[in-house]
């Protein structure tokens, strides 16, 4: 199953130029099987998510939000509380929130900001980091790779698509086809999937350890 995590459209997101129904068209065109709209600050109302799975099925589209926290920006999923829409978090009263409803917490494109991560890791570790995204400096990857790997975080590739061109360019390759929210969890946590980044025209392992070289 091929599922990018973190997507944007204009119906919430300012900053996005691509509607709800262009942004899916899309995805199909380019082979996913589903998608997570994660708008700034807002949530995808239920009703709204079942009109769109109801037209589009049998591609899935799932709801999500992205919210700032101590100056990262992070991706909630599994959650539709609408307390997610404030813009007051802090990261651990983040972390303890996402942790006590069994949603699934993403740090998003780190070091696009700063050149740290502007929380403690161990402390409160999230679910998964994104490795590849547009917005992912190329030169942070070996960063990214060691804060995550002491904590086993498994690491992702998704598009943070605002147009329709992303769409297919960063996606990850779950095993199993069952398009059902607790089963993507539990599949990311396990970090048994794979990587697609068209810019790096290879499909990688999800591990945060990075690929031994090939012997000649």
């Amino acid at each position: 199953m091929k599922i990018d995590l973190h997507v944007h459209t204009m119906e919430r997101s300012p900053c996005a130029h691509a509607s709800e129904d262009e942004q899916i068209q899309a995805a199909i065109a380019a082979g996913l099987d589903a998608l997570f709209i994660t708008d700034h600050w807002t949530l995808v109302s239920p009703a709204r998510l079942a009109e769109l799975n109801h037209r589009y099925a049998p591609f899935r589209i799932f709801g999500g939000i992205e919210v700032t926290a101590d100056g990262e920006d992070l991706l909630v999923l599994g959650i539709r509380e609408r307390i997610l829409e404030t813009r007051e978090w802090r990261y651990p009263d983040l972390h303890g929130f996402v942790r006590e409803r069994g949603g699934f917490l993403i740090l998003a494109h780190p070091f696009r900001y700063s050149p740290a991560i502007n929380f403690d890791l161990q402390a409160c570790p999230p679910d998964a980091i994104e490795l590849y995204t547009p917005n992912t400096p190329i030169t942070a990857q070996a960063e990214i790779r060691a804060a995550a790997q002491p904590l086993s975080i498994p690491l992702l590739s998704n598009s943070d698509a605002h147009t329709t061109e992303r769409l297919g360019t960063h996606y990850n390759i779950l095993p199993s086809s069952v398009l059902d929210e607790e089963v993507i969890f539990s599949q990311l946590r396990s970090g048994k999937f794979e990587l697609f980044c068209k810019n790096s025209l290879s499909i990688r392992p999800a591990s945060s350890t990075p690929p031994r070289p090939r012997r000649r």
